[in-house]
C-alpha cells in the first residue's frame, strides 16, 4: 500500500475525487428528487442523460485542446469556475424550475467532462512511466466511486437538509480540489515531453483531435478494444444500473431514500474491492497478456449472468444487493483493465484526444441506453427491461469479437504499435 501514499498521487487522486463527488452530488440528489416528486424513471433518466450528454462536446471538440495544456493549470481553473456555476443552481430550486435547473446540470457536466480529460493528461504529466502505470488503474476508478458515494451521501442529505445545503457542498468540493491541485508537483520531464510533442503536431482544427484519436484506433486493435469494452461498461452496465437504483428501491422493497442509499453505498464498496482485486492480481502476474483476454471475457459473461438472475431476487433485498454488487464489481474489473492499457498503448500527445473519444461515444450512449432503459421500465416493467439489456449485451460482444476475428485473419501479421517497454514494479520503499 505504500506506493498508494505518496505526496503527487494523493493529491492528484484526492482533487479528482473530491471535484467528481462534487460533480455528482447535487445531479444524483435532483434525480432522487425528481423521481420522489413523479415517479417517473424517465425524467430521472433525462437529468442523468444531461450529465452524460456533454461528454460528446468535451470529448469531440475540446480534447486536442486539452492535451496542449498544463494539467495543473488547467485543473485549478477549471475547478473554480464550475464552483461559481455551481451556485447558480440557486436561482433553480423553486417549483417549475425542472428546465433551468437540466441546463445548469448540463453545463456544469461539460465542465466536468473537462475535468475528466485534464485529470487523465494529468497521468502523463504528474508522474514517471511506472507510476502511470500502476496509478490509472486506480486513478480512473474515481469517477465511479465518487458517483456512488455521491448517491448514497446525497439521498440523506437531501431529506435531512435540502437543496441548499448540496448546492453549497457541491461549490465548497470544486474549491477544495483546486487548493489541492496548487500543491501537486507534475513530473518536470513527463510535463515538458507531453506538451512538445502535442504541441508540436500543431493541430488546428476543432475535429483534428478526434480525427487523430480514429485513425489511432484503426491502427491499434488493442486500443479499439479497450475503448469497444470501456463503452460497454458505461451503457449496457453502469447506465441501467445507476437507472435500477433509483426505482427497485422503491418499487420492489418500499425503502425510499434509505434503500437508495443502501444501493448506492454497496456500489462503491463493489468498486473499491473492483479496483484493488485487480491491482493484486495484476502486479502479482495473475493477468498477463496471455489470459487477459480470458479474464475481460469472464468478468462479461459473470456479470450478465448476475443481470438474468436479479429478478429472481425480487423478494429478498439481500440477495438483491449481492447480485447487483457482482454487476458493478465485475464491470469496474472490465474498465480498469481496458483503461490500463488504452493508457498504455496511447502517445502522451493523443492521450486526451484518444480519452475525449472514448467518453464521448461511451457517455452520449449512456445517456441513450439510460432513457431507453428507463421508458422500457415504465411501459414493459423492470423484468422485461432487464432481460432486453442482457439480449443486447449478448449481441454486442459476441458481434464485436466476431469482427475483430475477421478483421485479424485478413489483415496482413503486423507488429504492435510503438510504446515503452512494459515498466517493472514501481519500488514501495
Amino acid at each position: 500500500m505504500s506506493v498508494y501514499i505518496r505526496r503527487n498521487f494523493l493529491l492528484s487522486f484526492l482533487a479528482s475525487f473530491i471535484s467528481l463527488f462534487g460533480s455528482k452530488l447535487l445531479m444524483i440528489s435532483y434525480a432522487a428528487y425528481v423521481f420522489q416528486q413523479s415517479g417517473s424513471a424517465t425524467l430521472s433518466a433525462i437529468i442523468f442523460g444531461a450529465d452524460w450528454i456533454a461528454n460528446l462536446f468535451v470529448g469531440i471538440f475540446a480534447a486536442q485542446y486539452i492535451d496542449r495544456q498544463n494539467a495543473k493549470s488547467l485543473l485549478i481553473r477549471l475547478n473554480v469556475v464550475t464552483a461559481a456555476i455551481t451556485l447558480l443552481f440557486l436561482a433553480f430550486l423553486g417549483p417549475g424550475m425542472f428546465a433551468g435547473a437540466v441546463v445548469i446540470i448540463f453545463v456544469r457536466s461539460l465542465l466536468k467532462s473537462a475535468v475528466s480529460n485534464a485529470r487523465v493528461k494529468a497521468l502523463v504529466q504528474f508522474f514517471d512511466e511506472r507510476e502511470t502505470e500502476m496509478y490509472s488503474p486506480v486513478f480512473n476508478s474515481s469517477l465511479p466511486l465518487a458517483m456512488a458515494l455521491a448517491g448514497a451521501v446525497g439521498v440523506f442529505i437531501l431529506k435531512f437538509v435540502g437543496f441548499t445545503a448540496v448546492v453549497w457542498i457541491d461549490a465548497t468540493a470544486f474549491l477544495v480540489a483546486a487548493v489541492l491541485m496548487v500543491f501537486v508537483r507534475p513530473n518536470e520531464s513527463r510535463l515538458e515531453e507531453s506538451l512538445r510533442a502535442a504541441r508540436a503536431a500543431e493541430r488546428r482544427g476543432s475535429l483534428s483531435g478526434a480525427r487523430g484519436a480514429f485513425a489511432l484506433m484503426a491502427r491499434d486493435e488493442t486500443i479499439a478494444s479497450a475503448v469497444f469494452y470501456i463503452v460497454l461498461s458505461v451503457t449496457a452496465f453502469q447506465a441501467t444500473y445507476e437507472s435500477l437504483i433509483t426505482v427497485i428501491p422503491e418499487v420492489w422493497f418500499h425503502y425510499g431514500e434509505s434503500g437508495t442509499a443502501l444501493f448506492f453505498t454497496f456500489e462503491s464498496i463493489s468498486i473499491m474491492v473492483g479496483i484493488f482485486a485487480y491491482q493484486f492480481a495484476s502486479r502479482r502476474g495473475m493477468i498477463t497478456a496471455a489470459n487477459e483476454k480470458r479474464v475481460n471475457m469472464a468478468a462479461v459473461a459473470v456479470s450478465t449472468i448476475a443481470y438474468l438472475a436479479m429478478p429472481a431476487a425480487r423478494g429478498n433485498i439481500y440477495l438483491c444487493v449481492g447480485l447487483f454488487s457482482l454487476v458493478v464489481l465485475c464491470g469496474e474489473v472490465i474498465w480498469v483493465h481496458q483503461f490500463k492499457l488504452m493508457i498504455a498503448r496511447t502517445p502522451d500527445a493523443q492521450v486526451s484526444s484518444v480519452v475525449g473519444v472514448q467518453t464521448a461515444i461511451g457517455y452520449s450512449l449512456m445517456a441513450v441506453f439510460a432513457f431507453v432503459f428507463a421508458r422500457g421500465m415504465d411501459g414493459l416493467g423492470i423484468e422485461p427491461a432487464l432481460y432486453a439489456d442482457i439480449a443486447l449485451i449478448a449481441a454486442l460482444v459476441i458481434g464485436w469479437e466476431v469482427l475483430r476475428r475477421r478483421v485479424g485473419a485478413s489483415s496482413p501479421a503486423a507488429g504492435p504499435a510503438p510504446q515503452a517497454a512494459r515498466p517493472e514494479e514501481v519500488p514501495t520503499s
